[in-house]
Formats: C-alpha cells, sequence, structure tokens
C-alpha cells in the first residue's frame, strides 16, 4: 500500500532490474534482475539453521557471515529462518497472479481515488510484461501510474504512455 506514488490509496508492484546503479536508489534490492537475499542484522540470534540449509551462511565470531557471491536465490535458507532476518526480494509471477492481489485493495481505490503504480528497478525493463499488466489493470477501471527512469526504446515508452 502506497499513498505517495499516485493518487489516492494505491497498491505498488516492484519490477526487479535496473540498467542504472544511482547512489540515490530507494529500491537497492530491486537492481539486480534476479531474486537477492536481503539480511537484517537486529532480527537474526545466531540459530544457525540457515548455515545448516545453505552453504552460504557462516558464523565467525558470533557474527553471521553471507557469501552472497554464490547465493542462487533459492530461498532455502529464508524457509527455515525462524525470526526473519533472511528474507528473498523478488519472485516470479503471472499477470493474472498480480491481478489477483491487486483486486484484492480495490475497495480501497474508489473510496480514495487511488489505483496501482508499478515501480522497480526499472518496469520498463520488462515492456511485455508490463504492457500485458498495465492493460488488465485499464480492462477492469484502475488508475494507473508509473515510475520510470525511462531509460527504455522510444517504442516502449510509446506503447506504455496510454496506459498510465
Amino acid at each position: 500500500m502506497s499513498v505517495h506514488d499516485g493518487p489516492g490509496i494505491r497498491t505498488m508492484v516492484f519490477f526487479k532490474g535496473c540498467p542504472l546503479r544511482c547512489v540515490w536508489c530507494h529500491n537497492p534490492e530491486s537492481q539486480s534482475f534476479s531474486a537477492s537475499l536481503g539480511f537484517r542484522a537486529d532480527k537474526c540470534i545466531g540459530c544457525g539453521r540457515c548455515a545448516t540449509a545453505c552453504d552460504i551462511h557462516s558464523f565467525a565470531d558470533g557474527a553471521h557471515e553471507i557469501d552472497r557471491a554464490r547465493c542462487t536465490g533459492r530461498g532455502t535458507c529464508v524457509s527455515v529462518c525462524p525470526t526473519g532476518a533472511l528474507e528473498l526480494y523478488g519472485r516470479e509471477a503471472s499477470v493474472e497472479e498480480l491481478m489477483e492481489e491487486i483486486l484484492r485493495d480495490r475497495a480501497f481505490y474508489g473510496s480514495s481515488g487511488g489505483g496501482l503504480t508499478v515501480s522497480g528497478g526499472e518496469p520498463l525493463c520488462q515492456p511485455d510484461f508490463l504492457y500485458e499488466l498495465l492493460s488488465e489493470a485499464k480492462k477492469v477501471g484502475l488508475h494507473t501510474c508509473i515510475e520510470t527512469c525511462g531509460l527504455a526504446s522510444s517504442e516502449a515508452l510509446r506503447s506504455i504512455a496510454p496506459l498510465t
């Protein structure tokens, strides 16, 4: 849910992947095109379950270390973490799955003038999927917005513009 990324109450869909590496990026976990592992040290209790499930985790002098270069983004370690210290950023979803989730918030859109905002990463890095998602949102009458750096082909920009 968001109230800062377009009018009214909005559902945000974050796309993974961005060709830029802006130092001020407010979603750095979305820069990679693949799933990435997030770690909250303040939630880690050092139980070692993650290290048992996945060999990229180790504990040295009580500190949790992660060999991110070897992480494949499977999420095995995330599923065994009892405190939520580990989180997988990114998953594949179909337009149908996303629309089902987006429409759960539909009651809020009408009363607030809200809708769907897509952000990233850079949504225009996946122009075909973005076009399909925005088209489905428009078919059911949703207001749509896009947050983009604009680094895309002129063809992609022209195809998406009428849908936002």
